[in-house]
């Protein structure tokens, strides 16, 4: 009696394509001899497939092999890439098979080196929250966050291509449940990888999937949506290995033609090559702190104050008394450098806010922090 044709049918797919709408469909047809496996792509980059048999029945391959992997160029319909033959003629057949996909060429060479721009504007300095394989959000993952403000300009570190862009979303928080709703464009680059920019505001992309981009080209705002502890844009660049996006650390030009790879807690300029020069400032001086200032906004009270300033965090005395006062600051650190020696003993006039001394964190740090305390008489 002959055997009647079972299939089992199923898909599986990388995390990076679960807003993707079924861009990879594989089917089949018979034929005098077995059966034609066939892919339509409809996206406008290249996918790669692995067709998996579990049960193979009395049908093979041009090898025994029951995985199989093939790339689907971009915009193919009726792409053949596999063919099944019956082994015995009078025998029936039976298959059940699935299969996973991801975006991208395995055979495209990721150039390690690309000298990615910074993706903020020309002449800005922004500093490094966290960095790859951060202490934070970014434990096993090669990633950037670049401490920018809601509403700063975000700009493409690399020609390529828009196949995904959502900027719906006006949630966000410290909570991994704000995941889903972060706002992010991705961007297919001409090596195979995947270029990221997330936790853009809401309708904050100005570019739409299948638009070709340029290097340098604004194409979205900054925001704070999706999980997120504050605002700032997170930047990553993915290859396909394996049918796995694996993050790499990539490199970025400076302003003197350099390739460098961003720090946690450092500050970098955005160079983007054309524009025009711009003044930089390296060195930090702390005179210029020392010799300001300021009315205090407090009504009798006294406190410690800090703000970031590159990559330095300046720590003032907010002195709203009708008095002088004088008092003691201590810090502990961890990682962190000071500019004066602790504790550090100060006198503030009253109604005066005035800066102490400033903390830059250690060259070799991953992660740093301080604890502050103080006395006053």
């Amino acid at each position: 009696m002959k055997r009647v044709l079972f299939l089992f049918f199923s898909i599986f797919y990388s995390n990076f394509l679960l807003a993707q709408q079924k861009p990879i469909k594989i089917f089949y047809e018979k034929s005098e001899e077995g059966f034609f496996f066939y892919a339509n792509n409809n996206e406008q980059v290249p996918y790669t497939v692995k067709i998996n048999f579990q049960n193979l029945e009395n049908l093979k391959a041009e090898s025994d092999e029951r995985s199989f992997i093939r790339t689907i160029p971009a915009k193919v319909t009726n792409q053949k890439i596999l063919e099944l033959k019956k082994i015995k003629e009078n025998k029936g057949t039976s298959f059940d098979f699935n299969f996973l996909y991801n975006i991208g060429d395995p055979s495209l060479i990721v150039d390690e080196n690309y000298p990615y721009l910074l993706p903020y504007k020309h002449g800005k300095k922004a500093r490094v929250g966290q960095g790859n394989n951060g202490s934070g959000t970014h434990r096993g993952i090669n990633a950037i966050d670049f401490n920018l403000e809601i509403g700063d300009s975000v700009f493409a570190a690399r020609d390529g291509l828009v196949i995904e862009v959502k900027d719906g979303s006006n949630e966000g928080g410290d909570d991994p449940k704000f995941e889903p709703y972060g706002n992010f464009i991705k961007v297919y680059h001409d090596d195979g990888t995947l270029g990221s920019y997330v936790h853009l505001v809401q309708n904050g992309s100005l570019v739409k999937k299948g638009t070709q981009i340029k290097e340098g080209q604004l194409i979205g705002i900054s925001g704070n949506t999706g999980w997120s502890s504050g605002p700032h844009l997170h930047f990553m660049v993915a290859q396909n290995i394996d049918f796995q996006n694996i993050t790499m650390p990539v490199k970025f030009i400076n302003y003197e033609g350099k390739l460098f790879i961003p720090r946690e807690s450092k500050s970098y300029y955005a160079y983007h090559p054309g524009k025009p020069e711009f003044e930089v400032e390296d060195s930090f001086q702390e005179s210029k702190f020392e010799a300001e200032f300021k009315p205090s906004d407090l009504s009798n009270e006294i406190e410690f104050d800090s703000e970031e300033y590159g990559d330095y965090v300046l720590i003032y005395v907010n002195n709203g008394m009708n008095s002088e006062m004088s008092g003691v600051l201590k810090l502990q650190l961890k990682n962190l450098i000071s500019t004066k020696k602790l504790p550090y003993k100060f006198t503030v006039p009253a109604k005066t806010k005035m800066y102490l001394l400033a903390l830059s964190p250690d060259d070799e740090a991953s992660s740093f922090g301080y604890q502050l305390s103080g006395e006053f008489k």
